[in-house]
């Protein structure tokens, strides 16, 4: 699976998704967050990618592939218009033609990605209305059905402005096969458009039959297979007939062989080299590979046999071409091509450039497309390198990117960062909540203690301090407001609602009175005791500030929960008689009545130690 493939998917995603949902599925899954484009990942990202965005949003993993489908095409050709679009243009006249192309196209992108494993498709069942298609792959995941489709629909309507009907009539997908060798099962689409092409190019093929007939067209087959070097004939039972000579120079004696003992079908994928499915396929690409490797070559049938030398053959023979059903012999020509990986295979194997044909480019292939390859593989390299070098710098950025994020979470709430990031201003984003508890805390005698140790261990201990109340914070989920000196701010149920946040920073405050323990005053090693107010009601919250923003609380709230705190008493919880009322409801707390505290400006307020 190649990172051009999930890295399309991981856009599609995110566009359709949010950025939100594509970080849940990498941490889910522990998966890189970005994919070089020409290298090798595991087959198995896809479904697992699949699956957790479709347990994320609810959205089946079918449906997603279809939509990724769709997504490749056009980011595929966004990215690489100045090829791609190109050679989809070429593949077909019309829609017809293209779906008759497709293997085709992946032949194509064997050369920009080497370790390839392309499907097969093929036709069949054709009418006006319609077509069938059938779809090969090595692959597993019964989501690439689905991908296939979108994909089909997206080239359909941007190329050929056709409007299609999919429908999947049979599939052999398998918990651990895609296809079946010995069953033949594979994928078949059934395709419904206007295919008035088909009943043109069935009255175009009459018309040259008849041709041919009327004018008594002949061709010596002597002639014919001349221009054919690595051809093979073979009849209905799969017996070869006869080869071409550059054939038999490199392997001698495969005349009365069966075609399917001699040789295996690489191409069309996953089919039975047989009569019936050579006569199905014969608008696709046959590749054909050797069963055993040519135990003697370069047997010269020449007078001049100084010209060769006998060499031990390690290799395979790899033959590619079309297979062309002639009616009048009853027979099947394999016009091939002999495929060569590089000229050292090439003279090992016995076979030199006057062996191949004039007609085709097969000589020139050899003779300037060794050159023209080690250029593209030296470029190749250069990309792979850059991505490798882009993929470390991106992977750097993102450390950095969470550092940073880290730290502006610690001033201010993530949900009011990141709509800060979408372009909202500071003062659209002030809101008022109607029920919030406010913690407030202090330490007893604080001043005192500064007298009697040095400045840095005031900081030491505040530190400790302030560090095991954000460990609580993180536990209970509140939201540190602030801290200013010995002086601790928190609040429950904003700018995250919590309908329990009353309940949340009772029990935050009880655990705050134990851990405080730990703390002691340098050189003294005495404790250190705290106050803690609790008022729960409306607050206003926002943004103050341009150059150091802060989020602060304002309101009457903000205030009863201050003074509560500074009428306390050491290592006790003052709570406001709203506060009680909500505790009460849970059952799990001892609240004791006490004396009214008088607020400056206010009536006497009531309130409980908790």
């Amino acid at each position: 699976m190649y990172g051009l493939i999930l890295d399309s998917m991981a856009d599609h995603i995110k566009k359709l998704y949010g950025d939100k949902i594509w970080h849940s599925v990498v941490g889910s899954n522990d998966i890189s967050n970005t994919f070089t484009t020409h290298k090798v990942y595991d087959e198995q990202l896809i479904p697992m990618i699949a699956n957790s965005t479709e347990e994320l949003t609810g959205v089946t993993a079918n449906r997603i592939m279809e939509g990724a489908g769709r997504h490749f095409y056009y980011t595929w050709l966004t990215f690489y218009c100045f090829r791609n679009d190109r050679i989809i243009k070429v593949l077909g006249r019309t829609f017809r033609d293209f779906l008759n192309g497709l293997d085709c196209m992946h032949e194509f992108y064997k050369f920009s990605f080497a370790d390839i494993h392309p499907p097969s498709f093929h036709i069949s069942n054709e009418d006006v209305n319609g077509l069938e298609l059938h779809y090969r792959s090595r692959r597993t995941f019964t989501g690439f059905m689905y991908y296939v489709e979108g994909l089909i629909r997206a080239i359909a309507e941007k190329f050929y402005s056709v409007d299609v009907s999919i429908h999947i009539t049979q599939h052999g997908f398998r918990p651990k096969l895609f296809f079946d060798l010995l069953t033949n099962k594979a994928l078949y689409y059934r395709i419904d458009f206007p295919n008035n092409e088909h009943t043109v190019f069935q009255n175009l093929i009459k018309e040259k039959r008849h041709l041919r007939l009327n004018h008594k067209i002949q061709f010596p087959s002597n002639l014919f297979f001349e221009q054919f070097p690595f051809h093979v004939v073979f009849d209905e039972r799969l017996q070869i007939l006869t080869t071409g000579h550059g054939l038999n120079i490199i392997c001698s004696g495969l005349n009365g062989k069966r075609l399917n003992e001699t040789f295996f079908m690489t191409r069309p994928l996953g089919y039975d080299l047989t009569w019936d499915n050579v006569l199905i396929h014969r608008n696709n690409v046959f590749e054909l590979t050797s069963v055993k490797s040519t135990e003697s070559i370069n047997k010269s049938i020449y007078i001049c046999s100084t010209t060769r030398h006998d060499r031990s053959m390690t290799h395979f023979i790899k033959l590619r071409g079309q297979m062309l059903h002639v009616e009048e012999w009853d027979c099947v020509v394999f016009l091939a091509t002999f495929v060569m990986d590089d000229l050292d295979k090439m003279y090992e194997m016995g076979v030199y450039v006057n062996d191949l044909t004039f007609h085709d480019l097969s000589r020139d292939m050899v003779l300037h497309g060794l050159q023209q390859n080690t250029e593209y593989k030296l470029a190749l390299d250069l990309e792979q390198g850059k991505n490798s070098r882009l993929e470390e710098i991106i992977q750097t950025l993102e450390v950095e990117q969470q550092v940073t994020d880290n730290l502006l979470y610690s001033m201010i709430p993530k949900e009011i960062a990141s709509s800060l990031r979408k372009g909202n201003t500071s003062v659209s984003l002030c809101e008022k909540y109607q029920d919030v508890t406010v913690l407030f805390s202090d330490v007893v005698n604080f001043a005192h203690i500064c007298h009697r140790i040095e400045p840095h261990e005031i900081m030491k201990t505040l530190n400790k301090m302030v560090k095991v109340f954000d460990m609580l914070c993180k536990e209970f989920k509140t939201y540190k407001v602030e801290t200013v000196a010995d002086g601790f701010m928190c609040i429950s149920g904003a700018p995250t609602y919590d309908k329990n946040h009353t309940k949340v920073l009772a029990d935050m405050a009880i655990e705050m009175l134990t851990v405080i323990k730990t703390v002691r005053v340098p050189k003294t090693k005495d404790s250190i005791n705290i106050r803690i107010g609790l008022h729960c009601g409306g607050v206003v919250a926002g943004l103050v500030g341009h150059k150091i923003p802060r989020y602060c609380l304002f309101g009457d709230t903000v205030n009863i929960a201050s003074k509560l705190e500074a009428a306390g008493k050491a290592q006790r919880i003052q709570i406001s008689q709203c506060c009680k009322e909500k505790l009460v409801t849970y059952g799990d707390y001892q609240i004791e009545d006490k004396e009214d505290v008088r607020i400056k400006g206010c009536r006497p307020i009531k309130t409980h130690w908790l």
